[in-house]
């Protein structure tokens, strides 16, 4: 039997039935309506309505409202991800969040076994969601939810034959956060998590990323920089002046030989070697490589005899020259 979505209900079998704000719900089904005390009883009374299994999935609209009702009854899951909450969130408003075989799952009474941050994103996106809603699940299996490994960018990369996952999906979202985030905020909270379907759009939008991650390998055996790193900066270098000669840059970096002093290619390699020397006393992120890379780059375009190369926490990342 078909059932129609309404607001703040749960479906068992061919009925309806009212999620309990307190142990005591009313139960709707072809015999009547009944008042039961327990949600218990309900189970029992509904028996005879449910298949052999007990389990009753269906792919149901989920709204704000629904959300928060089902979240009533949010006992003995693990803590809430604000984080988690908000990457969801942000997808739902973008319209990205998509239906899968994961969803809700609610056990026999009525508890929320599963799903508690897809619904906190629903309540705080305001946004209604399709959702696949299994409910009748027995809470034994509550010790096997989610223990399966997460499914990471590069998984997401892999499995339409990109090469190089690894480097890839952290190049791109190096990418996403240069151009999103280029003002003094470090990378790191919920600000600079993104999905994977955004990844995969960035792949779509940046396929000379790969050619990036290429030309960036030989730099990063060569002086030790991230090669995620390094192919972001030399991205954003080419897509400033994508007519700029860079093939002396990369033969100074790579290199080294007969550069003054003062030249911004031998200062980009003492840096980097300096810091591959020092091992785990010195660390460096992503951005702060990106930033050395485009202050040396910069200066070298330009001429400079800069004498210290340095990128301070809470600096704003450069603007790549464009000749």
């Amino acid at each position: 039997m078909a059932l129609s979505l309404l607001p703040a209900r749960a479906y068992f079998g061919s009925c309806t039935v009212s999620l309990p704000c307190a142990r005591r719900v009313v139960v709707r089904s072809a015999r009547g309506v009944n008042d039961v005390t327990d949600v218990r009883d309900m189970v029992e009374l509904l028996s005879e309505d449910r298949s052999s299994s007990g389990v009753v999935p269906q792919v149901q609209l989920i709204d704000p409202k629904i959300a928060t009702e089902i979240l009533r009854w949010n006992e003995g899951n693990r803590k809430l991800d604000r984080d988690t909450v908000e990457l969801y969130a942000q997808a739902m408003k973008r319209g990205e969040w998509q239906l899968s075989h994961q969803g809700i799952a609610i056990d026999i009474d009525g508890v929320l076994l599963d799903g508690q941050h897809r619904l906190a994103a629903v309540v705080r996106s305001g946004v209604s969601v399709l959702m696949l809603v299994v409910r009748g699940v027995d809470r034994s299996t509550f010790s096997v939810v989610d223990t399966g490994k997460r499914r990471s960018a590069a998984d997401t990369l892999r499995t339409i034959g990109a090469p190089d996952v690894l480097n890839l999906a952290a190049a791109l979202r190096c990418l996403h956060l240069y151009d999103t985030l280029p003002g003094g905020a470090g990378w790191s909270g919920p600000r600079s998590r993104i999905t994977n379907d955004q990844v995969m759009e960035l792949y779509q939008r940046h396929p000379a990323m790969l050619e990036c991650i290429r030309r960036a390998r030989p730099v990063s055996a060569s002086v030790g920089i991230i090669t995620s790193a390094c192919a972001t900066a030399i991205y954003v270098t080419r897509r400033a002046a994508p007519e700029l000669d860079q093939s002396e840059w990369f033969s100074g970096i790579i290199k080294g030989a007969n550069l003054d002093e003062t030249d911004q290619r031998l200062r980009f390699r003492n840096f980097f070697m300096n810091v591959r020397a020092q091992g785990g006393r010195r660390r460096m992120d992503a951005r702060e490589q990106i930033g050395i890379y485009l202050k040396a780059y910069n200066g070298w375009l330009r001429g400079e005899a800069r004498q210290v190369l340095a990128f301070r926490k809470g600096e704003m990342l450069p603007k790549p020259a464009s000749g």
